[in-house]
């Protein structure tokens, strides 16, 4: 299964983009996740052929759609995300379809995901930039010297609590850490607000603009 995750603008999670089914493949296919932070959890798709007509929101799955679900469980099996998907018509589901209404596609037969174009365990990785926008809203989350593994990240904030003075070299250091992976980034912090927040501004390599807000 291909896969691009990325993160939605406006909830700040990260989300399923685009995905893209394998030829052949197992049904339900399982994927570990190890994260830049080694944070590992499980990924589980299913395929379902929609066996009536039903609504889902203000769109109308079709009888015989080709449905996904996507399942994200933790290391406790604890789902923390669940998304279905019409890939059929290209559209999420609103809410997950009744049992009776689904049925699981068999995998491993020929017919089984036939012309997609793509083979047997290959995926696609989701932009880079949205790796690294992640990556830089941990480390501003992180206290200089709390990570055995980077302690030249982070921000100096139990300092910057303790002499009310804002940490405008971290930042700006922050900043130039991260600026070779982007074509542009900007850091703010913006002034009198209870925990630090950033508003930060990046284009990645590809020359996609994410404008997000960072609260620590």
């Amino acid at each position: 299964m291909a896969r691009t995750y990325g993160i939605d603008t406006q909830s700040g999670n990260w989300t399923l983009l685009t995905t893209t089914p394998f030829v052949g493949a197992a049904n339900p296919l399982t994927n570990e996740i190890n994260s830049t932070f080694g944070v590992t959890s499980k990924n589980t798709t299913t395929l379902y052929n929609a066996l009536i007509s039903f609504t889902s929101g203000a769109s109308t799955v079709n009888n015989n759609d080709l449905l996904q679900n996507d399942v994200i469980t933790n290391l406790n099996g604890t789902v923390i995300y669940s998304i279905w998907q019409d890939l059929t018509q290209g559209f999420t589901l609103a809410s997950n379809p009744l049992p009776t209404d689904v049925a699981k596609q068999n995998g491993g037969f020929n017919s089984f995901l036939a012309n997609y174009g793509l083979t047997v365990g290959e995926e696609i990785i989701c932009d880079v930039g949205y790796i690294w926008l992640a990556t830089l809203a941990q480390t501003l989350r992180l206290n200089t010297n709390e990570s055995p593994f980077y302690a030249n990240y982070g921000i100096a904030a139990e300092q910057s609590v303790q002499t009310q003075i804002a940490p405008t070299i971290d930042i700006t250091k922050t900043q130039q850490q991260f600026a070779p992976y982007f074509q542009s980034l900007t850091i703010f912090k913006q002034p009198n607000t209870v925990n630090p927040t950033y508003n930060i501004t990046a284009v990645f390599l590809t020359g996609t603009t994410i404008q997000t807000v960072i609260a620590t």
